[in-house]
């Protein structure tokens, strides 16, 4: 037979193997949260991928267009973005700003634009807020002329901007503030679990 203290010895190692398992599952559940917390921000600070030009890039038309487009995966900011329409000569050919209508930039040409390879640079602002750039070649076999208005060549569908580009998109550097709003949550969620499980104990005992 056991005596009182052997009796409340394994008390005691129960009550501490019960409280051990109750914080393990807290932490448990915390990783979890954290996990699903982490991977929901981590889609929403990515940046917009460009899903097609026009012209497409290396593309031959048969005239210079009246105007060139982006399209990105989410709808840019008007505010700060800029297309330029190059020549081979250097002159840019753009006309007035960057016209954004749904995930779609586009940028207007000045009439008498003539033959040749053209270079499209363009930095837009993603839905992010963060600046993203890179730029398309095409070549016109004529002079810009009239026209209905629409962009002349086929739409290329790429899947991210070049690493090129990429390299020179300008970056804050510091941690985004949706990261320490995690790491509050998450703060909060293992107080609460330890909470819970110290209560829980606190009614066994």
């Amino acid at each position: 037979m056991k005596s009182p203290f052997q009796h409340r010895v394994n008390e005691t190692n129960m009550t501490n193997t019960r409280g051990k398992m109750v914080l393990w599952r807290a932490l448990a559940g915390a990783a979890v949260v954290l996990m699903a917390l982490l991977g929901g921000s981590g889609a929403a600070l990515a940046h917009d991928a460009v899903e097609g030009t026009a012209p497409a890039d290396g593309s031959s038309v048969a005239t210079v267009p009246e105007k060139v487009t982006v399209t990105l995966s989410n709808t840019p900011a008007s505010i700060g973005s800029q297309i330029n329409v190059v020549d081979a000569s250097g002159t840019n050919w753009s006309a007035g700003t960057v016209e954004v209508l749904d995930n779609v930039a586009t940028q207007q040409l000045k009439p008498g634009a003539p033959a040749g390879k053209y270079t499209v640079q363009w930095r837009l602002v993603s839905s992010d807020g963060h600046p993203i750039e890179g730029q398309f070649v095409f070549t016109a076999a004529a002079a810009a002329g009239a026209g209905s208005g629409a962009v002349a060549g086929p739409l290329q569908s790429v899947q991210e901007v070049s690493p090129a580009a990429t390299a020179k998109t300008p970056d804050s550097g510091g941690v985004p503030w949706s990261v320490f709003g995690l790491v509050g949550v998450l703060v909060v969620v293992v107080v609460a679990m330890v909470v819970v499980a110290k209560r829980r104990l606190g009614a066994d005992d």
